[in-house]
């Protein structure tokens, strides 16, 4: 059993209001294109949205890998029960969502083909631990992509301390270089980086997109 994290808080009070078409459209879509993109053409076999949030993307990517085994995973009650309910609506019963944090994830070593991590990196309070994580459970050549804020601006930041204060969550971006340099030390072959155009004025998302040998 996965204990309550105190920040756990903070997403089950955005999981109600998370779905709306305006944050959705204009923040999340377009990093969803991105990593849909830059996976087309892949053919794996278990796949993990880490951090998956109401399940807008995991939805995507059932419908994007049929012969694949899906798994969304969230520390958040709030963010599963909405994905469960979304999944439900899509014919997704069979598809398991998790909660886990990323630091102690459910799965065997070498047991991951593929790991999309959209928005949720920048949280991570220690991202050496979770990277080491990951590369415990990925197969050797396995494909990590991390969609993770690499600029705030001054606006930003004001806003996200005020909304995310009571569950002591602070935002810890990185710019690419930084990035890369967490990737390789923790084992990983960056493949490629790139920024995520989207409108907003709050912050700045870049998509690594690494391997491990």
């Amino acid at each position: 059993m996965v204990p309550t994290h105190p920040s756990a808080a903070v997403f089950d009070r955005w999981s109600a209001t998370y779905d709306r078409p305006g944050l959705q459209l204009f923040t999340y879509r377009p990093i969803h294109d991105a990593v849909l993109a830059r996976i087309d053409g892949l053919e794996p076999s278990m796949v993990v949205d880490l951090g998956c949030g109401t399940g807008q993307l995991t939805q995507r990517l059932i419908r994007g890998f049929p012969d694949a085994n899906i798994v969304g995973v969230d520390l958040s009650d709030g963010m599963l029960t909405e994905a469960a309910v979304r999944l439900r609506q899509d014919g997704g019963d069979d598809q398991p969502l998790v909660r886990a944090d990323a630091l102690q994830l459910p799965f065997a070593p070498s047991s991951i083909d593929l790991v999309v991590c959209t928005e949720s990196f920048h949280w991570y309070p220690d991202q050496t631990a979770a990277l080491a994580e990951l590369a415990r459970v990925l197969n050797p050549g396995g494909r990590l992509l991390i969609a993770s804020i690499a600029t705030v601006t001054g606006a930003g930041d004001r806003l996200l301390r005020g909304a995310t204060s009571a569950g002591g969550r602070t935002i810890r971006a990185l710019p690419p270089h930084r990035m890369r340099k967490l990737l390789d030390r923790s084992g990983f072959e960056v493949i490629s980086q790139h920024r995520v155009p989207r409108l907003g004025l709050i912050a700045w998302p870049v998509l690594t997109d690494a391997r491990l040998p």
